[in-house]
């Protein structure tokens, strides 16, 4: 029996356990260790070190993954701090949540910029201006460590607003779906996919068949506006292939608290594209706001 191995913080062990290493003739007793508690991430200590300014970026979207690409990295020490480790082309968001792109065709990771410093996977929690460190939180197990800075550029971007709706927070995940990152657009798809295998079942009412192929699209913006129509597109062309019968329960509905659509771009524009909207039969329901979500369950589900 090898002997145990111990790990401890500050002179305290935090875990034991035992584990067996495969393809080993023995096993190994070890005790390890994980502590929430804040500690110096490894290439904290070369900060002091350093030969030229460090430029630290929270945030990995337009904004902060340009900054990052563009930034003379023979000047500036570059380092990003985001939970997503990828860059997202977001037009296209709504093409991948139907299938007609796939995920990698609009993504680009992080740790693909030539000559990045470091990118860490975290967090940021809290900023002190006046030590110049940033407060950060790993995404996966909690640890908290702090990055320090010269340059400073918040790149964060926004949330989207629910508007205190009630039961939207509740039900995220479940029946109400985002569409602003990468898993929002597998998470529709995957419901997608879902509720028409359920709604193929035979045993299944008519009623429950007609709300599982209900889909609603809240907001008139560009983005509620691009998914409707791929979703319409994907419906009316590729799913019909596949559950011809299904076709006359199929009813898309888009909603917009405004007295029209696309209020960003020229009138002539949203007005045109209203029109076709519902000449492909989608029911959109104009200057009708969103009060709350309720889940509703008929017999047999």
């Amino acid at each position: 029996m090898a002997r145990a191995l111990h790990l401890f913080n500050n002179g305290r062990r935090l875990g034991n356990n035992r584990c067996v290493l495969r393809g080993c003739t023995r096993r190994i007793d070890a005790h390890y260790f994980f502590s929430t508690t804040s500690w110096q991430h490894p290439d904290a200590g070369d900060f002091e070190s350093r030969t030229k300014p460090r430029v630290l970026i929270l945030g990995s979207g337009w904004a902060g993954f340009t900054l990052a690409r563009r930034l003379d990295k023979n000047l500036f020490d570059v380092r990003v701090v985001s939970p997503s480790n990828h860059f997202l082309f977001t037009p296209l968001l709504p093409s991948t949540a139907v299938g007609t792109l796939e995920f990698r065709a609009i993504q680009e990771p992080v740790r693909t910029i030539e000559n990045l410093g470091q990118y860490y996977q975290a967090k940021a929690l809290d900023i002190d201006m006046d030590e110049r460190t940033v407060a950060c939180e790993d995404l996966y197990k909690g640890v908290k460590f702090d990055v320090r800075y010269d340059y400073l550029c918040i790149a964060g971007g926004m949330k989207s607003n629910t508007f205190n709706t009630p039961k939207v927070a509740e039900l995220e995940g479940v029946v109400v779906f985002f569409l602003k990152h990468l898993y929002h657009a597998r998470q529709i798809r995957n419901r997608i996919v879902e509720c028409f295998e359920r709604a193929s079942n035979y045993t299944i009412p008519v009623v429950q068949r007609d709300r599982l192929l209900s889909f609603i699209v809240v907001g008139g913006g560009p983005t509620s506006c691009e998914f409707m129509s791929e979703l319409h597109d994907f419906v009316t062309k590729d799913v019909v292939k596949w559950y011809p019968e299904l076709a006359p329960h199929i009813k898309l509905t888009l909603v917009e608290a405004g007295p029209g659509i696309l209020g960003s771009f020229d009138k002539a524009l949203s007005e045109y594209y209203l029109e076709k909207l519902r000449e492909m039969d989608i029911d959109v329901k104009l200057s009708t706001a969103v009060s709350a979500i309720e889940e509703r369950y008929v017999d047999g589900e």
